[in-house]
């Protein structure tokens, strides 16, 4: 690897990596928790207690999961909770803790290391490498991590990053002949026209550069063969309009998709019997006869908040979730899923920004000062309610979409999103088209919304009790209101659908061959 690689290459990587797609990796050996004591080989070896200094098992409590509150719970309470699962053998439940760390401390070194300490006898080394480099750019940087990282990326068969990997942990430390003997075979399984470079790179390394690999090496895989041709299909019942809330989503996965070189196809109630479908509206599929129709080749995605749809009273949905591979976008649904399926293809799966979300809205004086769209209960009733004795000019739309709704979010200075039921989860699938589209959004943000950080960064985000106090001050406060709009979109144009598409891609794992 050339010296002239960007040196920020693992510090500058978009977050879309790691904030929300860290749960992405493939746990395919559910037993490798028994054997954690002769299989973890790579432990922490910083200041971060490793998993040898934690009790044994008899001794680690064994609701540590279910007693951990995640909304409230610090990065260093999981990372704590974390070792002790992981030491009592638990390196499933361990790793999703640790990227739950990560999740609410971004930066944090120790969660990086202590995921690729668990994901290595989970025989997830691509993964592993990817956590332990970012550790190592984060402060890790030691002869002996680089030497790791140099093992992981050995197994891997990239000699030549391994070659270079072994070399910086020689420079770190001299002494260091283990080292010296592995960058020796790294080289040796290198072609040979690259024989030169790993020795060569590290001569002006500066010691603290440890953002050593670029992009290019922390990118996933080449998407694989059967994920070049995707087919969307959105389930459209006959006189049910409301399957066209799926339309955004379907356009923006096919465009992600078509940016990473995949043929990507939309169809509704179609499916292929090769390539792979992506599934949406699962739950409107009419019968278990249906249902079991659908191929193997399926990845269902949820984006129903498990507390309160009454999933166990779905049969027919139940069976495509214990039966297909799962993307949901929550974590709390994520663990909820599981219990109820017992399938070990769940995976997390954010929703980003492509170019084509973008809609030229048609220009307006904006004379509605409050839209919201969508079903209504009481407790939504109440603030719309609320927000018209205001003396708001408040519009309301529930089946409405196409140009109709087009025109009413351009005549809104603001949109209101408000949770169905009070123990809920962001609806990022609503807010996402909004703030792709420089909307000014307030949205319920209650101390049990599950809500990523940037996503809350990008909206006036405040508790049920506040939302009319703050649509009437946004109303009345044009500057305030322009600067969120320009917010709104820059924060979103951040997150990057083709690189957590292709994050989730390499980490699905299907039942069958595909």
């Amino acid at each position: 690897m050339s010296s002239s690689r960007n040196r920020h290459g693992i510090a500058s990587l978009a977050q879309a990596c790691w904030d929300s797609e860290i749960m992405g990796w493939s746990l395919v050996h559910p037993d490798a928790g028994l054997q954690v004591r002769s299989e973890i080989s790579f432990a922490m070896n910083q200041q971060w207690p490793s998993l040898a200094d934690l009790p044994d098992e008899a001794e680690a409590p064994q609701n540590a999961v279910t007693a951990l509150d995640f909304e409230t719970a610090t990065a260093t309470d999981l990372l704590l909770a974390g070792l002790q699962i992981a030491r009592a053998g638990g390196l499933n439940e361990a790793a999703e803790i640790f990227a739950k760390a990560i999740l609410k401390e971004p930066q944090c070194a120790e969660a990086y290391e202590a995921l690729a300490t668990v994901l290595v006898p989970l025989g997830q080394l691509e993964f592993a490498s990817r956590a332990k480099a970012k550790a190592i750019s984060l402060g890790y940087n030691s002869a002996p991590s680089w030497e790791m990282l140099g093992d992981m990326l050995f197994g891997l068969g990239k000699f030549v990053d391994a070659a270079e990997a072994f070399h910086t942990a020689v420079e770190l430390d001299p002494a260091a002949n283990d080292a010296k003997e592995k960058l020796a075979a790294a080289l040796a399984q290198s072609a040979p026209e690259t024989h030169g470079a790993a020795s060569a790179a590290g001569a002006s390394r500066a010691k603290d550069d440890a953002d050593l690999f670029g992009p290019d090496f922390l990118s996933a895989e080449p998407i694989s063969a059967p994920w070049q041709d995707v087919n969307i299909v959105t389930i459209t019942p006959d006189g049910n309009p409301h399957s066209a809330a799926f339309a955004d989503l379907a356009a923006g996965l096919a465009s992600a998709l078509q940016s990473l070189g995949v043929r990507a196809t939309r169809r509704s109630n179609s499916f292929m019997p090769s390539g792979v479908n992506l599934l949406l509206g699962a739950h409107l599929v009419g019968s278990q006869e249906m249902a079991d129709r659908i191929p193997g080749n399926t990845v269902v995605i949820n984006l129903e908040q498990i507390s309160g749809f009454d999933v166990g009273g779905r049969p027919v949905y139940l069976s495509l979730l214990k039966r297909l591979p799962v993307w949901d976008y929550s974590m709390r649904n994520i663990v909820e899923l599981r219990r109820m399926t017992q399938n070990p293809n769940i995976r997390h799966f954010s929703i980003g920004y492509v170019p084509e979300m973008r809609r030229s809205l048609p220009p307006s004086e904006q004379p509605i000062d409050v839209l919201f769209y969508g079903s209504t209960n009481e407790r939504r009733s109440a603030v719309l309610k609320a927000l018209a004795e205001a003396g708001l000019n408040v519009k309301y739309l529930f089946s409405v979409y196409g140009d109709e709704r087009e025109q009413a979010i351009a005549d809104a200075k603001v949109v209101l999103n408000m949770h169905f039921y009070e123990d809920s989860i962001h609806e990022i699938v609503r807010t996402s088209y909004l703030l792709a589209n420089g909307k000014a959004v307030v949205s319920e943000c209650g101390p049990k919304t599950e809500i990523d950080e940037d996503i809350r960064a990008a909206m006036i985000a405040v508790p049920y009790s506040e939302l009319v106090r703050s649509c009437v001050a946004l109303v009345r406060d044009e500057p305030r209101r322009r600067m969120l709009e320009r917010k709104a979109f820059e924060i979103f144009a951040n997150r990057d659908q083709g690189q957590i598409l292709r994050d989730t891609i390499s980490a699905t794992e299907f039942p069958i061959t595909v």
